[in-house]
């Protein structure tokens, strides 16, 4: 619990380095975190970092920053119950937590996109690197961290995602059998593609399963949270997934 505490203040403090206030959850992504477009020169779109509409390095999402080359994995090899921790490559992995990633594991300076009016922006801050609180993942390593890339027990059953089935000695009533009903975002691997949307026994999470980096409607607290950050509660971030009542 210290270090989450501790990890949560050197969040917090970075946030007080942008030259921006917090926007209120659920406001949307200006004047957030995710807000770059007052701080690059010249003055860029807050879409720009991510996303561009020509030349994108990836179809899907028209994904403009470049990705990281890290392999991801957790130093444990399975859950309690038996479920095998995924692994996935920063630059292939096709779930949204490798776009994440690409900037949130520090491999990648920030201003590092493909395409912006001929070129990439240029000032001290998006050459630089995440770091601190921010920073998930350096050198691959998820240890600590929350699964990602993970099956959810979707509808109390075993899911596959991301070739990871649940595994047999997994507690099934110990998790909402539909999160999705809770404002948290699950997704699908159909074996070719990852997308958003439930597919009995396809489904799985990812970062953006509990976070929200527009800032949109359904973001209820500081982080992009599609929830509350504290308390016990149907809003608690934790009981959207977990059953322990």
């Amino acid at each position: 619990m210290k270090k989450l505490c501790a990890k949560f203040a050197g969040l917090a403090a970075l946030f007080l380095l942008m030259p921006y206030a917090w926007a209120a959850p659920g406001d949307g992504i200006s004047g957030t975190a995710h807000d770059f477009s007052g701080i690059s020169s010249p003055q860029t779109g807050a879409c720009t970092f991510c996303h561009t509409p020509h030349q994108a390095q990836a179809q899907a999402l028209l994904w403009n920053h470049t990705l990281s080359t890290n392999n991801f994995s957790w130093l444990e090899t399975t859950t309690t119950g038996g479920t095998p921790y995924s692994t996935f490559a920063g630059d292939t992995y096709k779930g949204p937590t490798a776009k994440c990633l690409s900037c949130h594991d520090g491999s990648v300076a920030i201003g590092d996109i493909g395409w912006w009016n001929g070129g990439a922006p240029g000032a001290p801050l998006l050459n630089s690197f995440i770091t601190g609180g921010f920073q998930i993942g350096e050198g691959g390593d998820m240890t600590g961290n929350h699964p990602v890339a993970m099956p959810f027990p979707y509808g109390s059953a075993a899911n596959t995602y991301n070739s990871v089935t649940n595994g047999a000695s997994a507690l099934l009533s110990g998790w909402q059998p539909t999160p999705e009903a809770n404002g948290i975002k699950l997704y699908t691997d159909d074996g070719t593609s990852v997308f958003a949307g439930v597919t009995p026994g396809q489904t799985g999470m990812e970062c953006t399963s509990c976070h929200d980096p527009h800032n949109g409607s359904e973001v209820q607290d500081i982080f992009f949270l599609r929830g509350l950050l504290g308390g016990n509660t149907a809003d608690y971030i934790c009981v959207k997934c977990h059953d322990k009542g």
